[in-house]
């Protein structure tokens, strides 16, 4: 297993934990990272696609799919702006932003494991 594969393999299983923590328990997350009360049905659908997020991530470092390893990579260093302009414009929350920061945490650690197996 290539070390892009294995930082893909490592935050999949975080992602796959943080879905599964906000379908499980979301009033414990939402008192924690939310001030604003949020519906639980919004936050199990948001645990849903983080979990399946860290599904795909996890799967993909199986297969060695390199391709694969760019749109994630790209996807996890982009994403941050995204969420900063959500909440410049006030339609988000502060608590997302943690779940954005560990997502640019990882595509960063992803970026230069990648860069190192391509140089």
């Amino acid at each position: 297993m290539t070390r892009t594969a294995k930082t893909i393999n490592h935050s999949g299983w975080l992602l796959m934990i943080f879905g599964l923590t906000l379908i499980i328990i979301p009033e414990q997350v939402m008192i924690f990272f939310w001030k604003d009360l949020v519906a639980n049905y919004w936050l199990r659908t948001l645990g849903y696609f983080i979990f399946i997020e860290g599904l795909v991530s996890y799967k993909s470092s199986f297969y060695e799919v390199d391709g694969l390893y760019r749109w994630i990579i790209n996807y996890r260093l982009l994403q941050p702006a995204f969420f900063i302009t959500m909440l410049i414009s006030d339609f988000a929350n502060p608590g997302l932003m943690l779940y954005s920061t560990t997502e640019l945490v990882l595509g960063i650690y992803s970026f230069l494991a990648f860069k190192q197996d391509n140089s």
